[in-house]
């Protein structure tokens, strides 16, 4: 049985209303991690010690803040290398509050239809996490938002980098005048970029790339008791993967065409299905605890733009290849 920690209310429409999130979460040893997972049988990469928030109004004017501590329930000592980063000691720890409580005070701060921004895409999913580690949920946490990439859309429009919070706040000529790794400090920071940020329009374009998604699923999660993938061949002989249906007629989508290897592990494939035209599929890898590999497997409806993208790479990909072949049939040959 699951405890639902506030209920979102079907109210009228309310101004926006964000909140700049932060965590801290603690972690421990590799063989105490997968033992805890094993017993929960859900994933715990890191468990949440601190919470930290900065509210933002429609006109993205700070008018609140929040911050607590929690204690740990699964990895209860402090590891020693989070506590030199956030400066959060075992006393500290062992006075704070629990799971439950913390998030029911920070639900009072948030309200309802509030919408939450994070540095990275990290933290909520972190969060989820640990309420499912204690049986608890939180579904006005739902409508959540990576700041990084409205970031990159406003400055010099890069689509996949992934910049740090101090490079923005350079970026902005913001000064660091709090202690970093502290999660209400973090947050502030995190406001005071936001400010500079059209929040509106990024969450229009993130809202906007999300109903182009039309399926989602993660395979080999062995964090969360799946077996995982053993080496990164073996995902792409999965079957979900290696012929992989359209998640609106069922129907097989075939060969399709050449996989494409974006950066980081994240692979590319145009297919066309019959009855509802073209789509790719993206398989983004990830490392489990236990050094095996998980699939983020997603297909999302390919638009003009994206398909000209796809092969103007592919196109660069095969250039590079042929480039590299006639370099190496011009290397002499060295007898002994």
């Amino acid at each position: 049985m699951y405890t639902e920690l506030g209920k979102t209310k079907g109210t009228a429409q309310k101004p926006m209303k964000y909140i700049v999130l932060d965590l801290e979460w603690n972690q421990t040893y590799q063989e105490k991690a997968l033992a805890v997972q094993r017993e929960l049988e859900s994933r715990l990469r890191g468990e949440v010690i601190q919470i930290g928030a900065v509210m933002l109004d429609e006109s993205k004017n700070i008018c609140g803040s929040f911050r607590t501590t929690i204690k740990p329930r699964f990895y209860k000592k402090i590891h020693r290398h989070v506590m030199r980063l956030t400066g959060i000691d075992q006393k500290q720890l062992d006075h704070g509050a629990s799971l439950r409580d913390a998030m029911s005070a920070f639900y009072r701060f948030c309200g309802d239809d509030a919408v939450f921004l994070t540095w990275g895409p990290d933290d909520i999913p972190m969060l989820c996490d640990n309420l499912r580690a204690n049986r608890l949920e939180a579904p006005w946490l739902c409508r959540y938002y990576d700041m990084q990439p409205m970031f990159n859309f406003d400055t010099d429009g890069a689509q996949k980098k992934q910049r740090s919070l101090e490079y923005a706040m350079e970026y902005f000529s913001i000064e660091q005048t709090l202690p970093a790794h502290d999660a209400l400090n973090d947050a502030y920071f995190t406001a005071l970029v936001a400010q500079k940020l059209n929040l509106a329009e990024g969450v229009r374009r993130a809202d906007e790339a999300k109903t182009d998604r039309l399926s989602l699923f993660v395979l080999g999660d062995a964090d969360s008791g799946e077996k995982g993938f053993t080496d990164v061949k073996s995902v792409f002989l999965a079957p979900e993967i290696a012929s992989p249906v359209c998640p609106l007629c069922q129907e097989t989508l075939g060969n399709g065409d050449k996989l494409l290897h974006s950066k980081g592990q994240r692979y590319l494939r145009l297919y066309t299905c019959e009855n509802d035209g073209e789509m790719f599929t993206e398989v983004r890898l990830t490392r489990n605890i236990n050094e095996t590999w998980r699939a983020k497997v997603s297909v999302y409806r390919a638009t003009e733009e994206k398909i000209t993208r796809y092969r103007d790479k592919l196109a660069l990909e095969k250039e590079f290849a042929r480039k590299n072949r006639r370099r190496n049939k011009k290397t002499p040959t060295v007898k002994e």
